[in-house]
């Protein structure tokens, strides 16, 4: 029952933004480190899921950094980041 209140309480509380970005194309940058954590993974494609199911449009852009880092290194390149 406690759980129940609990979800009651989110979708009460997210109901305006429901509202506010129904139809709308919703832009979400997915960070690189996003994709080595498979229950942060998990848990932004199950917010995407519940957006589509809303009526919001979720477009997913890859941020990458680690990934482009990892490669970067194999290739004996330095990396460097510039204002982020």
């Amino acid at each position: 029952m406690e759980e129940a209140i609990a979800k009651a309480k989110v979708l009460i509380e997210a109901l305006g933004y429901i509202q506010r970005f129904t139809d709308k194309t919703v832009v979400i940058k997915m960070g690189g480190s996003v994709m080595d954590d498979e229950s942060a993974m998990t848990d932004l494609l199950t917010d995407v899921v519940f957006m589509g199911t809303v009526g919001m449009r979720p477009v997913i852009v890859h941020g990458g950094g680690n990934a482009i880092s990892r490669e970067m290194e194999k290739a004996g390149l330095e990396v460097q980041f510039v204002q982020g």
